[in-house]
C-alpha cells in the first residue's frame, strides 16, 4: 500500500470520523490508486486506532462508491474513468438545473448578495492561482445555490453524486478556471433576472462544459481519475 501524507495518527473528531474524511481525501486526490486493496489491519496501525473505526469508514466510502467490497469482504478502491465521468455528469446536468431554476423561485436580495460574494472570492482565488482555495468556494457556491432551492431529497441526490467524484476539474484544469468563473456570472445575471429558464439553462452549459473538460483530461492523460 502506498504511503501518503492523509494517514497520520488521529487526533480530531470522532475516531470513525476521523479515519472516514482522511481515506477520502486519500482517494479523491489520487494518494489511493483504483484496485489498491484496502487492508483493515494495516489502515488501523497507521491511522492508530482500532480495527472497528477502519471497517465503519470503508462501509462510508463504499455506501458513497469510492471503495468497492467483494463477497469476501475485501476492500479495493474503486476505479473512475470516462465512463463514470459521463454518466456522472449527464445526471447532474439534469439535477442541477432543475436545483437552480427552482432556487429562482425561492431566492431573496440577501441570498443573492452572498452568491455574488462568493463568486468575488471565487474570481479572487484564480487571480492568485489558489486552486485549493477555488475548489472550496466553488463547492460552497453551488451548495447554498441548492441550499436556497429548499429541495432536501434533491439535496442530497445531488451530494450523493459529488461524493464519488475528484473534485479536481479546477486544480487539474486550470485553463477552465476564467470559463467558469464566466458560466457562474451567467447564473447569476439569470438569478437577479428571476428567470428561472435561463438559470437552468446556464447551470446545464455549466455542468456539461466541466465534464466534457474532465472526460478530455482523462482521454489526454490516458488513464482513470484514480
Amino acid at each position: 500500500m502506498a504511503k501518503s501524507s492523509s494517514f497520520t495518527p488521529v487526533r480530531r473528531r470522532s475516531v470513525e470520523e476521523e479515519v472516514y474524511q482522511r481515506m477520502r481525501e486519500a482517494i479523491l486526490k489520487g494518494e489511493l490508486e483504483g484496485g489498491e486493496r484496502l487492508v483493515h489491519e494495516e489502515l488501523a496501525r497507521r491511522f492508530g486506532t482500532s480495527r472497528i473505526p477502519v471497517r465503519d469508514a470503508l462501509k462510508r466510502l463504499v455506501a458513497d462508491g469510492l471503495v468497492d467490497a467483494d463477497e469476501r469482504g475485501v476492500c479495493t478502491v474503486s476505479h473512475c474513468g470516462i465512463d463514470d465521468v459521463e454518466e456522472i455528469y449527464a445526471l447532474r446536468v439534469l439535477l442541477e438545473s432543475h436545483a437552480v431554476a427552482r432556487a429562482v423561485e425561492q431566492i431573496k436580495d440577501n441570498e443573492l448578495a452572498e452568491l455574488e460574494r462568493l463568486q468575488e472570492d471565487l474570481e479572487a482565488a484564480a487571480a492568485r492561482g489558489d486552486d485549493e482555495e477555488y475548489v472550496a468556494l466553488n463547492q460552497q457556491f453551488h451548495r447554498q445555490l441548492y441550499d436556497i432551492a429548499d429541495q432536501p431529497r434533491l439535496n442530497r441526490m445531488i451530494h450523493g453524486l459529488w461524493q464519488g467524484m475528484p473534485p479536481l476539474t479546477p486544480i487539474a484544469i486550470t485553463d477552465r478556471l476564467e470559463q467558469s468563473n464566466q458560466e457562474h456570472r451567467a447564473i447569476i445575471d439569470a438569478l437577479r433576472r428571476r428567470d428561472a429558464s435561463a438559470a437552468a439553462e446556464a447551470m446545464k452549459q455549466h455542468i456539461a462544459a466541466a465534464g466534457d473538460a474532465l472526460k478530455d483530461y482523462v482521454s489526454r492523460k490516458g488513464r482513470k481519475l484514480r
